[in-house]
């Protein structure tokens, strides 16, 4: 197949290879099926094919998608990765996202961002804590016609069309069952660290400490650790607590800043007889799994997700309204943790 023959109305090459983040040369040997190209590359310039050949085949705009994610570091980042995958592959398609760190963002000025941005957009994508403000906005853009889906962590009070993502109640019970069993049946202590009131973190904790009760009554949970989910400032709090209360057997971390816990269990030189449980597989998380210093993250595919997001957006706007299914909860250790 050969884009550059006469006649062909569709996408150049040029155009597929920087939506696709390759060289020309490579979509020339892609189209061609020539050797010589990894089976991912492929499959990103076939991806960013379709993609265009459908936007010229319809020869309308894309759908304007605006992301407002609010998190942490790691998070936010995977984040923007799954949003240039989805802009290389869902057609029909353009997100724009925004990424704040939680600890730094005043809602109010954000939820002023998400009213302004996303009045200008075909449809909404919100990641964020529970707050008035946050509601407020979204609640307002629902006022419009704009269709809004809360990702990962969801907002009912706000009135959102859809939420996509985890059952985050699911996926605390599965960390309960997994610490559970990988401790001796005996009387322990575990420690729940979180961060801001995110539901999906409330959610989680609700599950984790249902599972243990009911299969594992005789852990201990200890009174939950306030972290502020940036790596610094966890590894001193996780260090204080250690100081003040002893060691834990497990620690199941509802929040970001699993770089931080890790730091403290090996200054402490508890990494090697501590369990250490966390959320969300990220760049920094895999490399704590590959170097033991985290036994399990439960996690989601980020990419899968926000496609799914935008294309019951997409749906939503031709008439279609179908409750989203959960999305399917991972279980990483380091022998399954390449991204």
């Amino acid at each position: 197949m050969r884009l550059n023959g006469q006649g062909w109305k569709g996408p150049t090459i040029p155009e597929i290879a920087k939506l696709a983040g390759v060289g020309p040369a490579t979509v020339d040997r892609v189209l061609n099926n020539r050797n010589g190209v990894r089976e991912k590359t492929r499959t990103k310039v076939m991806d960013a094919l379709k993609k265009l050949s459908s936007e010229h085949s319809e020869r309308n705009r894309p759908l304007l998608i605006r992301l407002f994610c609010d998190s942490g570091e790691a998070f936010n980042a995977a984040m923007e990765t799954a949003t240039t995958d989805v802009n290389r592959s869902v057609p029909g398609i353009d997100v724009e996202g925004t990424f704040i760190f939680t600890n730094e963002v005043d809602p109010n000025a954000f939820a002023r961002q998400i009213e302004k941005d996303g009045s200008e957009a075909d449809g909404v994508v919100v990641i964020a804590r529970e707050h008035p403000a946050f509601n407020r906005a979204i609640r307002k853009l629902r006022s419009f016609g704009i269709p809004v889906v809360c990702l990962t962590s969801d907002l009912p009070s706000s009135r959102r069309s859809a939420y996509v993502g985890n059952d985050q109640y699911a996926a605390g019970s599965v960390a309960a069952l997994l610490i559970g069993h990988a401790l001796p049946k005996e009387p322990n202590s575990v420690l729940i660290v979180m961060s801001a009131p995110f539901r999906s973190q409330q959610e989680r904790e609700m599950g984790f400490r249902r599972v243990l009760r009911s299969d594992f009554p005789y852990l201990k949970l200890e009174e939950r650790l306030i972290t502020n989910d940036r790596p610094d400032g966890t590894s001193e709090q996780v260090s204080r607590y250690f100081e003040t209360n002893g060691y834990p057997a497990a620690i199941y971390n509802v929040a970001g800043g699993n770089r931080g816990v890790a730091r403290a269990l090996e200054k402490a030189g508890r990494a090697d007889t501590t369990i250490f449980v966390g959320h969300e597989l990220t760049n920094y998380s895999r490399t704590l799994l590959e170097a033991g210093a985290m036994d399990y993250v439960i996690s989601h595919d980020f990419t899968e997700e926000l496609a799914a997001a935008v294309k019951w957006i997409r749906d939503n706007l031709d008439g279609v309204n179908v409750e989203p299914n959960y999305s399917q909860i991972l279980i990483n250790t380091r022998y399954n943790c390449g991204l």
